[in-house]
């Protein structure tokens, strides 16, 4: 048996919680192989929460935004460049180290050769992250990577409108054991932002990283000790039809337009059309049918 995290989108900072799934690892190196251990998370989390719609990002996802979403394809707008470059790089391109650093060269070229790059491993402790001449901290350990990965979405708002459809998010190359920067987690974080109007606050470093102050998110725990919030049964759910109004904290009134699964498309007077997920929807906005 293997154990896998499922990233679930989640009102509360850190805007997500974590399902572990237990499932039938299916050796191999093969991408069928991969996939196949994706679909048994996937089935293991819908058994669970049979309303929820779960998202493989990474190079072995079955859906194009799956792949599109992933750090080695989603690009980073780099004013120096003049050009945009996939967020990999841009993670790796802004390591500095006690002894070197950061390699602004890895901005370009292929994301796994910037990942693999020696300099990286030999180049002494990793003390701050630098992008376009400003210094960021490396605590809380997530926090930059986070910030560039929703950055990014937001700079492509095909691939974002795409993941705001789903509730939860993995990553078949992440494992909480040995890593800690998941594109996964980031993707639920974004679409818990997204679908609460909060999104600006991702603009600003500063203000991104004061959503999270009083946050533990323990990612690299293998195995809670206690059911995680995520693995709660679900709550009976109203029925939405079209038209029906829904009062959003931030975006202010709106009318549903239609309803498929958990998602709502909500045309709302201030900003235009958002999907938002039915479960997130009646635990915190008003619903007047």
């Amino acid at each position: 048996m293997a154990v896998r995290p499922v990233f679930v989108v989640s009102e509360k900072s850190p805007f997500y919680s974590i399902f572990y799934a237990n499932f039938e690892w299916a050796g191999g190196f093969a991408t069928s192989q991969k996939q196949k251990n994706v679909a048994s998370i996937h089935r293991c989390f819908t058994g669970k929460f049979p309303r929820k719609k779960a998202l493989e990002i990474s190079g072995k996802s079955t859906e194009e935004w799956g792949v599109g979403a992933s750090a080695f394809f989603l690009k980073k707008y780099v004013p120096s460049l003049g050009k945009s470059v996939p967020v990999e790089n841009v993670y790796q391109g802004g390591k500095v180290f006690s002894g070197g650093g950061p390699y602004k060269d890895l901005l370009e070229g292929k994301p796994m050769d910037a990942k693999r790059d020696e300099r990286l491993s030999n180049s002494g402790r990793l003390i701050a992250f630098q992008f376009e001449g400003e210094n960021f901290p490396i605590t809380p350990v997530t926090v930059f990577y986070d910030f560039i990965y929703i950055n990014a979405l937001m700079e492509n708002p095909d691939i974002a409108e795409k993941l705001e459809e789903y509730d939860g998010f993995t990553d078949i190359a992440f494992n909480p054991d040995n890593s800690l920067n998941c594109q996964a987690r980031a993707a639920a974080i974004y679409v818990s932002l997204a679908r609460q109007g909060l999104t600006d606050k991702a603009k600003d470093f500063n203000e991104f990283m004061a959503l999270f102050t009083d946050a533990k998110a323990e990612v690299t725990q293998k195995q809670p000790p206690k059911e995680s919030a995520a693995a709660k049964e679900e709550k009976p759910l109203p029925k939405v039809e079209p038209g029906a109004k829904i009062i959003h904290n931030t975006f202010g009134e709106g009318t549903v337009i239609s309803s498929s699964g958990n998602i709502l498309k909500v045309r709302f007077d201030s900003v235009g059309e958002k999907m938002i997920g039915l479960s997130w929807t009646a635990a915190n906005c008003r619903i007047e049918q």
